[in-house]
Formats: C-alpha cells, sequence, structure tokens
C-alpha cells in the first residue's frame, strides 16, 4: 500500500520538462521504421534505449510532480535499474556505430557471407544488452539502499560512495565513450586515405549507406561523445568529492530495505545536486532530437511523414490532397498515373511534358537522397529508378469530378 504526501514544494519549471520528454519520444518514434527495417543494431539499441529512458523520465515527472509517495514496489526498482542501463547503453550504442562506420572504411573482404553478417549482429546485440544489464549487476555491489524518492523528479537510484564505485559505476561510461572516440577517428583517417572511391567501398560493403548517411551517423555519434564524455567526468568529479571507506558488504548493506524520501527544498542547500539531477533527465529529450536531426531530416523523410499524415487525416474522414489537388498529388507520387486533365492534352505534349518532368523530379530526389537500400521512395517501397509514360493515343479522357 503506497502513502501519499503532498506538499507545496512545486517546481517552476513544470511542466517544461514533461513536454520536452513527450516531444523527445515522437522524434524518436518518427524515423524508426526505417531502421529498424535496416537492421544497424547500433541505431536501433539508440532508439531503444532513448525511448525507454524518455519513457520512464516521463512517468516519474508526472507521478511525483510536488508531492513524495512510495509507489508499489515493482516501479522504482525497475525504474532505477533502467536508468543505471542508461548510464551505459546510449554510449555503447554509439561505441556500435562508430565501430560500424570504421570497419565500412576498413573493408576488405567485398563479398561478405549472410552468416558473417548475422554472426556479427548477434555479437552486437550482446554488446549493447549486455554491458547495461551487467552494470546494473555491479550497482548492487555498492547500492546502499533500495532506491530515493525526489520530490517533482521521482525514483532515483542509490549509490553509497566508495572506492569500489569509482570503477563499478562512475568509469564504464567514460571509458566507453573514449573508445567510441578512438573508432570515430579511426574512421574518419579512414575515410580520407580512401575518398575517391569512398563511395564504391559503401556499395561493396552491402552497408545501404551513402556518404551523406555515412557522416550523419557520424556526426550523430560524434555529439553523443561531445555531450556525454564531459558529463560523465562531472558526475564523476563531483562524487567523488565525499567517499566513504569500504569495510564490508554488510556495512554498505545495512538496512538496505529503507527508502529515503528527499524534499524539493533540499536542493536549496544542494544546488549542484539539482543540476545533475536535470543534466541526467534532459539528457534524453536532447538525444531524441539530435537523432531526428541527424537521420529523421533526409531528402525523402519530409515527403514520408507528410504522406502518412494525410493517411491518417484521410481515415479521420478530412479531405486530403488527392481529393483537391490532382496535380500536385500526382507529381508528387512518381509511378501513380496521370491525371485525366494532362491526359486529355495531344499526345505528343503528354509525352514530352510528362516524362521530361518525372526524370528531372527523379533525379533530383535521388541525387539529395542519403540512402539507398533501406530507404523508402515516395512510395514507401525501394528506389524503383526513373518513371516515364508512353504517349498516349486514345481519345481525350473526360473530366471526371473524382479526379478533381
Amino acid at each position: 500500500m503506497s502513502s501519499l504526501l503532498s506538499t507545496n514544494s512545486v517546481d517552476p519549471s513544470y511542466p517544461t520538462f514533461p513536454i520536452l520528454s513527450s516531444l523527445g519520444i515522437v522524434l524518436i518514434l518518427l524515423p524508426s521504421y526505417w531502421h529498424f527495417k535496416s537492421g544497424n543494431v547500433g541505431t536501433i539499441l539508440y532508439i531503444v534505449w532513448t525511448f525507454v529512458g524518455s519513457l520512464n523520465y516521463l512517468v516519474n515527472s508526472i507521478a511525483w510532480a510536488g508531492n513524495l509517495h512510495n509507489p508499489p514496489w515493482f516501479w522504482c526498482d525497475l525504474s532505477t535499474a533502467l536508468m543505471i542501463a542508461l548510464n551505459v547503453g546510449i554510449p555503447t550504442s554509439s561505441l556500435l556505430i562508430t565501430h560500424r562506420l570504421y570497419s565500412i572504411a576498413t573493408i576488405r573482404q567485398v563479398n561478405i557471407s549472410r552468416s558473417d553478417t548475422r554472426r556479427t549482429k548477434y555479437f552486437e546485440i550482446a554488446l549493447g544488452v549486455g554491458l547495461p544489464v551487467l552494470a546494473v549487476i555491479l550497482r548492487v555491489v555498492v547500492q546502499g539502499h533500495r532506491f530515493e524518492i525526489i520530490e517533482n523528479v521521482g525514483c532515483w537510484p542509490s549509490i553509497y560512495i566508495t572506492p569500489v564505485a569509482i570503477p563499478l559505476v562512475f568509469l564504464p561510461p567514460i571509458l566507453i565513450n573514449i573508445v567510441s572516440t578512438v573508432y570515430a577517428a579511426l574512421a574518419i583517417r579512414a575515410f580520407l586515405k580512401k575518398r575517391k572511391e569512398f563511395s564504391a567501398i559503401l556499395a561493396s560493403a552491402h552497408s545501404g549507406l551513402t556518404i551523406g548517411r555515412y557522416f550523419r551517423l557520424m556526426a550523430l555519434a560524434a555529439t553523443e561523445i561531445l555531450c556525454s564524455l564531459p558529463v560523465s567526468i562531472y558526475n564523476l568529479v563531483i562524487n567523488v568529492q565525499v567517499v566513504h571507506p569500504w569495510i564490508s558488504w554488510d556495512d554498505t548493506h545495512f538496512n538496505f530495505n529503507r527508502v529515503e524520501f528527499i524534499p524539493f527544498a533540499f536542493f536549496d542547500l544542494y544546488p549542484r545536486s539539482w543540476i545533475m539531477v536535470n543534466i541526467s533527465r534532459y539528457s534524453l529529450p536532447v538525444c531524441a532530437l539530435l537523432f531526428f536531426i541527424y537521420l529523421g531530416m533526409s531528402g525523402e523523410s519530409g515527403t514520408f511523414y507528410r504522406r502518412q499524415f494525410w493517411r491518417l487525416a484521410g481515415a479521420l474522414g478530412f479531405s486530403t490532397p488527392s481529393e483537391t489537388s490532382p496535380g500536385a498529388s500526382w507529381i508528387a507520387r512518381p509511378g501513380a498515373s496521370a491525371p485525366s486533365q494532362l491526359r486529355s492534352l495531344p499526345p505528343i505534349v503528354t509525352a514530352v511534358s510528362v516524362t521530361s518532368t518525372t526524370k528531372k523530379e527523379t533525379s533530383s530526389m535521388y541525387s539529395l537522397s542519403d540512402s539507398l537500400s533501406d530507404s523508402p521512395d515516395f512510395n514507401g517501397e525501394k528506389g524503383s529508378g526513373d518513371h516515364s509514360y508512353p504517349p498516349r493515343t486514345a481519345p481525350p479522357a473526360e473530366v471526371h469530378s473524382s479526379v478533381v
């Protein structure tokens, strides 16, 4: 049975964080379909960890807004374990991305078997999930009590700061970011050496990447490193200022089942602690925004989002562009049949104008596209190349009201 304690200490910034966290969830999910379809383990894990972490912090921020209460036993145990896993999970995702980019840039074997590809994916999944799970297990060694409840924040993990906590909790994200930085530097170095034939290298690796997408992935990983590494170092420096001696397991876990409640007024005395709490929380919406900027705004993404929006609008009974603007709708979707207004033109005019316009738009689309095999075209399928329409010799068609 949970007990509820209402207070008057309301976070003056509320509901800024719940709004930003909700926006982050939407942004990380919008381009997720393409990345799950492409099978890039690093980006998939980045999406999963960011989504789960944002949802976790969102629920906590709403449930504990202006109050302190002890929830059902399982929630905070699960929530705090996810927070510890996130501390390692997102840096590990960036490590997998930079390692993959380095492997592509230094590829030596042209034809890679499916078994090798499958084995590589299994290894990446084991690393991207196994390291966060290991971090959760190791944290138990220095877990002084079950968890803490912070007013206006929610569940928070308990860590008893001893010399043992430094290598078990605070060093792993720093080391992972350093290794990821090394792979990123080596990948850029390999690109500079082979920049003239780099497009051929990407094609031979069957990576489904263009140079543009390659560097957007690199930019995402590099930005995450630049944000995460200083924060992890700052977190280490702040926490090691007061280090308790390690005496024994029993001493560290004395009265383990207790739950500590921290009122919002506590941070008036310790403002740096409030800064660290907010850095941990707001880093998730930032990760989602970075992902959307780098990988969710490529050339074909806007058309895909509009298409899904109008599909939803049509399902809700609203009029769609295909019902009100036939010319624009047809031009935006290569491969669709020409509107009856254009079919009514003389045969030669129809052949020249339709073919030249479609070729121009198709080449423009693929010159700006940053994806190859794993990105849908305007029809939501694999790229289908050039679309041209033969001269029509049939009599001029009648304009129907359904087309108009």
